[in-house]
């Protein structure tokens, strides 16, 4: 009987195929994030493989050595495969299409059931056999078809990978830099290995691959505990699926930009955010955000002012990112545009507040921002000067002209008492044809003399298109208080103002 390899070499790889399921395990629970699930699948096909090879190792007769290569297959096969995706899936943090997938394992499976039927034909081993290759037995054969094509799949997909990872090692941000560069390395002992043993470089014809795998899930290992492999920006990404049509923002805790979507570059400011870089500070849609970013407010709303000079409003909310044992890793903020929904809202108080025909407060909302007035009369000391004003046969331009006359001489009478007042006054539609005027800190005299202005410029205002030549006067009651009345009482004693002016012959001031 040959001799069988030795025991170290056998318990080394039985050692590097627990520490590979371990991995395998520990990325498997966190599948749901980043690139994980292809890792994981990954360590558990190389574990297989350090696993067959050991029991390879340790038999000496052609038909064990046989059996414990289908073992090893069973791993070493799909290792290329999911080597590639792995490196697809990390470099671009996208989910990988099914299509690739199922191309890429398609080949595996194949030499799978060659190595499965070897027995049958001689497309993958050509004679084998055991043979003595320096200090141990180990299979000897000539190369099949089969055999040539696998290894020919298997450098394309690690060499593919391999160059995914280089590359993606250079371009990534300065923070994950190190990251990248390290599983970069760790791919590398893999790759080269299996171009040294299809060449036959390696002496004694011992098969390096298992053991570059172990070195390689070594320095996988490391970013993973150390360089935290799966951490902020593949869980945010899997964040923003759910949330693809609004600005998307991801701020580690440092205060560096990791991640945005592209919805983010329609808001102004947003190409100046750099990924791997801090938040510029005098950014307008960083002062925006700096509530939700540094202040820990989770929900704001802002608006911001487009190039064209429209403002668009817009709703954030934070999203913490939590680590192990509740660590506070950064956070993620979606943007919504909530434009449209301003604009209903401020139509909606709009339609409230303003009166329809003539655009001035209806006499609600006038009620309530005089009662507003006529206290902050009261604390100021300050009087608060009222003119209650009623248009003088107005109903006779209805009987006469008709009513969509009527509606006309309503709307040109408002806009000319609104060219009367100041800014601060407020000027509303009290009733039918009646108006009203609240002028904070005028008093008596002064009211009295904003009424005779706008009795004035409305005696002389053409009110009619169709009739340029149709005058229309008021007739206005005044008063000024300057003491502790009600809006209620206020307004009456200028209605009795008002009634003394219709009386005495209307198109008059009279003060109370």
């Amino acid at each position: 009987m040959l001799p069988q390899a030795p025991t170290t070499l056998v318990i080394l790889l039985g050692l590097s195929a627990m520490l590979l399921v371990y991995l395998s395990a520990w990325a498997q629970f966190h599948s749901g994030v980043g690139s994980a699930r292809e890792f994981s699948f990954l360590l558990l096909s190389a574990a297989l493989y350090s696993l067959g090879y050991a029991v390879e190792l340790s038999r000496a007769d052609l038909r064990g050595v046989l059996e414990a290569i289908r073992l090893e297959y069973m791993g070493l096969a799909f290792v290329p495969a999911f080597f590639l995706l792995f490196a697809i899936r990390f470099t671009r943090n996208t989910p990988t299409p099914p299509g690739l997938i199922a191309g890429l394992l398609a080949m595996p499976v194949i030499t799978v059931v060659l190595v499965f039927t070897q027995e049958h034909h001689q497309l993958y081993y050509i004679h084998p056999r055991v043979t003595m290759t320096g200090f141990y037995p180990a299979l000897s054969f000539e190369r099949g078809i089969g055999y040539v094509l696998t290894m020919f799949y298997a450098l394309v997909c690690e060499f593919s990978g391999l160059v995914l990872l280089i590359v993606h090692a250079f371009r990534v941000s300065p923070r994950y830099r190190l990251q990248a560069q390290t599983i970069a390395l760790g791919a590398l002992f893999p790759v080269a290995s299996s171009v040294f043993y299809f060449l036959d470089f390696i002496p004694f014809h011992i098969d390096p691959i298992p053991f570059a795998l172990s070195l390689a899930g070594v320095l996988f290992a490391f970013a993973l505990f150390k360089l935290k492999l799966f951490e902020l920006v593949p869980a945010a990404r899997e964040l923003a699926i759910d949330a693809v049509r609004d600005a998307f923002l991801v701020v580690d805790a440092f205060g560096q930009v990791q991640d945005f979507n592209r919805a983010i570059t329609a808001l102004p400011g947003a190409e100046a955010l750099k990924i791997g870089e801090p938040l510029p500070m005098d950014n307008p849609l960083v002062k925006k955000l700096w509530p939700l970013l540094h202040e820990g407010q989770d929900e704001l709303e802002f608006f911001i002012e487009q190039s064209s000079g429209e403002e668009r409003y817009y709703r954030a909310k934070a999203y913490p990112i939590y680590g192990k044992r509740s660590q506070y890793n950064g956070q993620a903020v979606l943007i919504s545009d909530v434009t449209e929904t301003v604009g209903l809202l401020h139509q909606l108080s709009y339609q409230a507040n303003v009166d329809e025909l003539t655009g001035l407060l209806n006499r609600r909302h006038l009620m309530k921002m005089g009662a507003r007035e006529l206290e902050a009369s009261h604390r100021s000391g300050l009087p608060l000067g009222v003119i209650l004003i009623d248009l003088d046969h107005f109903k006779s331009v209805n009987d006469t002209c008709g009513h969509a006359a009527g509606d006309e001489v309503l709307r040109s009478v408002a806009e000319c008492f609104r060219r009367g007042v100041r800014s601060v006054d407020l000027l509303g539609r009290y009733g039918g044809e009646e108006f009203a005027v609240f002028l904070p800190g005028a008093d008596l005299e002064a009211t009295v003399r904003v009424a005779e202005r706008l009795r004035e410029s409305l005696a002389s205002w053409s009110v009619l298109k169709q009739d340029e030549n149709l005058r229309i006067t008021a007739s206005f009651g005044v008063y000024a208080a300057n003491s502790d009345l009600t809006i209620d009482q206020l307004l009456s004693i200028a209605d009795q103002a008002l009634y003394r002016a219709k009386q005495e012959g209307r198109n008059r001031v009279v003060s109370a």
